[in-house]
């Protein structure tokens, strides 16, 4: 029996796992206790209005993510896209791939990593029940190895789009883990159908949302967070697509008995397995993916179209944008806000092949990733002629040094601009050729203006 016990998992092995894979593809995951804001902003963004009761009385909450890192140290983060929120990094391969996950347990109590839809032995299961295999718990600061194989039946069927989602979660105690936030989108290609980092060739771009509802105080109403990615009342950033670009959806459902939600786009349609709608249905623990050619500039709702559900904030926004038509005869190098904030300093050049005579310029803040506001004194103008290719340093009085720090981010943009010549350059929409400095550099930035809250004063 003994000897049994130690040959079972290599023969599991041999008979799940090819001897060569196409591809290896490694990660670097902890579980991290955090604490979790499900409005950032503290404004429902979508009608700049506050977050309403009950779910203003408290906002952050101590939350358990999967976060990603570059090496086996677990010293640097990988950058994830913003719309990811609360959700852990994005696990693709290819049909023929191993994923190989060296998973570290950072936080207070047992995880584990399990996933859905892949090819694995029971030590690289990641659930916690009899027969226990090896890493269906990883205790508090340590470490195992997964090792997962994505086969033919791990990626897109007949009749699918060329890459399908699954979800990956912790399985020790899965209620509790997943409530606290421990799960995650895996992206399987279609062989033949990847590029090198695994994601489809066929798609200009690609959204995981989640619709959850996330429960905080045992059913009471206050800690209920109805919420895409983590996120409620339009929080939700990132979801931008240039006009004419194919976007593909994965959509991913989860959560108890009242998690019953349907995903709904406003001013865009999807296609589903053949059929055209723009409504997706979603249960507990069900993965769907759809694709948009997105030919309908604008920023549109995108929501859960169940009623208690919009009233609980289960909403966003997405925006379509123009390609870019022009090109910009500004160019904003540098801006300083934070270091001195009480006196602005702005370092513009001139881009175009004509002398510039007058120039005014907005400028708007970022109060969160899509709290954008336009400050009482928010107009620049440059005092005197800027020859082509010239550039020009502007100083203005800024804000209080407590107000500055509130502030994630300065936008720019011309609003007016007159050549030495006496011809006009106007922008085509509010916002083209705009620049935003972020106090943090890591901050991702959006190719898009989101539409602008209330004006406020600097003061």
């Amino acid at each position: 029996m003994k000897i049994a016990r130690l040959v079972l998992p290599s023969l599991v092995s041999l008979f799940f796992f090819p001897a060569a894979f196409a591809a290896t593809r490694h990660y670097y995951i902890a579980a991290e206790d955090v604490t979790w804001n499900y409005a950032p902003s503290g404004m429902n963004l979508l009608n700049a209005t506050p977050v309403p009761q009950p779910w203003s009385l408290k906002l952050q909450w101590a939350k358990t993510r999967f976060i990603e890192y570059t090496d086996d140290t677990f010293t640097v983060r990988k950058p994830q896209p913003d719309w990811l929120g609360i959700l852990g990094p994005i696990i693709r391969a290819e049909v023929g791939d191993e994923i190989v996950v060296d998973f570290l347990n950072s936080s207070h109590v047992a995880h584990s990593l399990h996933p859905h839809g892949l090819h694995y032995d029971k030590d690289n299961e990641g659930s916690f029940y009899l027969p226990f295999g090896k890493g269906d718990r990883v205790a508090p600061g340590r470490r195992f190895t997964y090792h997962w194989f994505a086969d033919a039946s791990s990626g897109p069927g007949p009749g699918q789009p060329s890459s399908i989602v699954w979800w990956y979660h912790s399985h020790v105690d899965p209620g509790m883990e997943i409530n606290s936030g421990l799960l995650g989108p895996i992206i399987i290609t279609a062989k033949g159908k990847a590029k090198p980092d695994g994601s489809p060739k066929d798609v200009d771009r690609e959204f995981v949302v989640s619709f959850m509802i996330f429960d905080e105080m045992a059913g009471k109403p206050a800690g209920l967070f109805y919420s895409m990615n983590g996120f409620i009342f339009g929080n939700l950033p990132g979801l931008y697509i240039q006009q004419g670009e194919k976007a593909r959806w994965y959509l991913l459902g989860m959560g108890n008995e009242i998690d019953l939600h349907s995903a709904h786009w406003h001013g865009e349609t999807v296609v589903d397995a053949g059929r055209h709608t723009d409504v997706i249905e979603l249960l507990p623990g069900s993965m769907k993916t759809v694709d948009m050619i997105a030919d309908n500039p604008g920023t549109w709702m995108f929501h859960c179209h169940v009623e208690d559900h919009m009233e609980a904030g289960m909403m966003a926004v997405f925006t379509i944008y123009p390609p870019p038509r022009r090109k910009c005869p500004i160019e904003f190098l540098a801006g300083e806000f934070w270091k001195t904030p009480e006196k602005f300093s702005l370092t513009i050049r001139n881009a175009d092949a004509k002398s510039i005579r007058k120039l005014t310029m907005t400028s708007e803040m970022f109060l969160a990733s899509r709290d954008l506001r336009r400050p009482s004194s928010f107009e620049w103008q440059s005092p005197k002629m800027l020859s082509p290719g010239e550039e020009q340093t502007l100083e203005k009085p800024g804000v209080p040094a407590a107000r500055a720090q509130s502030v994630m981010g300065w936008a720019f943009f011309p609003s007016s601009l007159t050549f030495a010549d006496g011809t006009e350059w106007r922008p085509q929409y509010e916002g083209e050729c705009f620049k935003i400095f972020w106090r943090d550099s890591d901050h991702p930035d959006v190719p898009a203006l989101p539409p602008r809250q209330q004006e406020i004063n600097s003061d």
